[in-house]
């Protein structure tokens, strides 16, 4: 089995293009050091480099991308002259990366009637609090996405509850399903879910699927999206894998959407495989955790999941199809996408998820629970976290024990470290591996999503989330978060201890996290 596995490898575009992309890089130098030999220009090219050096550093520290990021390259570059210098144009975050991606703020004529925002709506979120109010607006004039509710909002503890649900939901379709995932993986569960979506397709059902080429990628052929279409799905590959040094490659789809004749939706961690609902165990006992609502907060996932389709080119929808048609809720939910594509995350100033996350936490008076994969944060949600725990609130952020990716693993221990000396209380999730993406506060406010707290959520991935302002689901996350610390370990200060050399591992880790 692991040699089919190894040779697959070989034989994989997979490998090809990751040989193309290190061919790549290694002539940058090259061609820089035969051109050097070649015209005998050292002395003046050594003064060119370090006039460009200056010059591009000045540029960095002046620009508004995040702190972090300013030092994450301005150490390559410093360190590697002019070579630095190439992969910092070459890879730089900067807006819309690629043409096509453009489609995804900018080709949205026609679904004005999916953002449209009630007024009675907001005047909802005024009477809960001052802060549901601020949070709404920004969310309405960052992403465009109104203000909204449900009449039913089913908080699922694992992913195997949320399976069997979906199962069963998907199966009630009449008019439309649409589907948007980081990862789909040959398997039981994708292969139940495969099986009804067929079923849905023969009963006339429009059954759209997005799923993302890297995430996907050695658990579905490559040509996978063409086998979806003969069976009468209609799917996109997202954002294919190309071996050209662009920073769009990060640029993925992390979302997990499921809308349901615009009538209910999924969200949450689980993507669909095995793993995430404990058929497989790789990493130990899968802890996730998901959503379903229903109501009038159902069209912004429509939304979300119709922006980024608009990049099939398929003809125009008649957008008004998918309106949804609910009543009213009493549960004041505000689902939320977060994208690299926007005016508003260009400069790196504005992570709509991230901001709401400082939003709760700064606003914290009792206690802060966090739930998340991986813990790799700037400087701002550092000082945010510390100052609550300053400030007497309960502070604490489960991890995993048994890590999916090491290097990610190494690079969350060097940031959680910092975060106990100043009283954060830090668990380690001893069962397996914890995937769910969460916060709980003060009994009032959560968010239950895929945005993990590093990086590439905030910054370099299409997320989505949903933020509750009721009490009904905060204290279901309150409480399924206490069981979860009884099922894991508190780390300690001794435990934390490195020595000087760990001490100058971790301080490299933490300059580049950012990169990585």
């Amino acid at each position: 089995m692991k040699f089919r596995k190894f040779l697959k490898l070989l034989t994989s575009k997979f490998l090809l293009v990751c040989l193309l992309l290190l061919l790549e890089i290694a002539l940058i130098p090259a061609l820089i050091i035969g051109a050097s030999y070649l015209l005998n220009l050292t002395p003046i090219l050594t003064v060119v480099l370090a006039v460009i050096d200056i010059v591009l550093v000045l540029y960095i520290i002046n620009s508004d991308i995040n702190a972090e990021y300013k030092i994450a390259w301005i150490v390559p570059i410093l360190l590697l002259p002019f070579v630095g210098c190439i992969l910092y144009l070459a890879l730089r975050r900067r807006q819309t990366p690629r043409r096509k991606l453009k489609k995804l703020m900018n080709n949205l004529h026609g679904v004005d009637c999916l953002y449209s925002q009630s007024i009675p709506m907001m005047e909802k979120y005024r009477e809960k609090s001052d802060f549901a109010a601020q949070c709404a607006e920004y969310v309405s004039r960052e992403c465009l996405l109104p203000a909204a509710d449900c009449y039913e909002a089913e908080y699922f503890p694992c992913g195997e509850a949320y399976a069997e649900r979906l199962l069963e939901e998907l199966k009630k379709a009449k008019k439309f399903i649409f589907l948007e995932y980081f990862i789909i993986a040959e398997g039981k569960f994708w292969g139940d879910v495969l099986e009804i979506l067929k079923q849905k397709v023969a009963e006339g059902v429009d059954v759209r699927l997005t799923y993302d080429d890297i995430g996907s990628m050695f658990k579905v052929p490559s040509d996978y999206d063409k086998q979806m279409e003969k069976l009468g799905i209609k799917c996109l590959c997202f954002n294919r894998f190309r071996p050209v040094l662009d920073v769009a490659q990060n640029n993925r789809t992390h979302r997990k959407i499921v809308v349901i004749d615009g009538l209910t939706a999924f969200t949450g961690g689980i993507n669909l495989a095995d793993e995430y609902v404990n058929i497989a165990h790789p990493y130990g006992h899968w802890k996730d955790t998901g959503v379903m609502i229903r109501g009038r907060a159902v069209q912004n996932f429509t939304a979300m999941f119709l922006q980024i389709w608009t990049l099939k080119g398929d003809k125009k929808d008649n957008y008004s199809e998918f309106i949804t048609d609910a009543p009213e809720g009493d549960c004041l939910c505000l689902p939320f996408s977060d994208t690299p594509f926007d005016d508003s995350t260009d400069n790196g100033q504005h992570n709509l998820c991230e901001d709401l996350y400082l939003k709760i936490i700064y606003h914290a008076r009792k206690y802060v629970y966090i739930n998340t994969p991986y813990l790799v944060i700037d400087g701002e949600m550092k000082r945010a976290l510390i100052s609550a725990a300053r400030s007497g609130v309960d502070v604490r952020i489960t991890v995993p024990e048994i890590p999916d990716k090491k290097y990610v693993f190494a690079l969350t221990k060097a940031f959680y470290s910092q975060l106990i000396k100043e009283g954060i209380k830090i668990y380690r999730y001893t069962p397996g591996f914890i995937h769910a993406k969460s916060i709980v506060s003060d009994g009032k406010y959560c968010i239950v999503g895929t945005s993990n707290m590093d990086f590439r959520s905030f910054y370099l991935h299409c997320e989505c989330n949903a933020m509750f302002f009721d009490e009904r689901m905060s204290e279901k996350l309150h409480e399924d978060y206490l069981k979860t610390c009884e099922e894991s370990h508190l780390v300690t200060e001794e435990e934390i201890k490195v020595g000087f050399f760990g001490l100058i591992y971790r301080s490299v880790l933490r300059i580049f996290a950012p990169l990585m």
